[in-house]
């Protein structure tokens, strides 16, 4: 999985959050708020780091989501 993830930085924002998981920026704000996704506020930006992000994935069973060809395309881990 962390292959996936390479091409990112290791502090990212909630938008590209969002793009990783294949949801919207209002569903990661709700999974932060709840505790879900770990987060760091600097000012007033929300930023979640790439090992937190990892974390969560491999605890929901290391589900990824991969954009290719303007299709979804689910990566499960092994």
């Amino acid at each position: 999985m962390n292959e996936l993830l390479e091409k990112y930085p290791a502090v990212l924002d909630v938008a590209t959050v969002a793009e990783i998981l294949g949801v919207t920026p209002a569903t990661v704000r709700r999974l932060v708020k709840a505790n879900a996704i770990p987060s760091v506020k600097v000012g007033r930006l929300t930023r979640i780091t790439k090992d937190k992000l990892i974390d969560y994935l491999e605890e929901r069973g290391g589900v990824a989501y991969e954009r290719k060809n303007q299709y979804l395309i689910r990566i499960t881990s092994s």
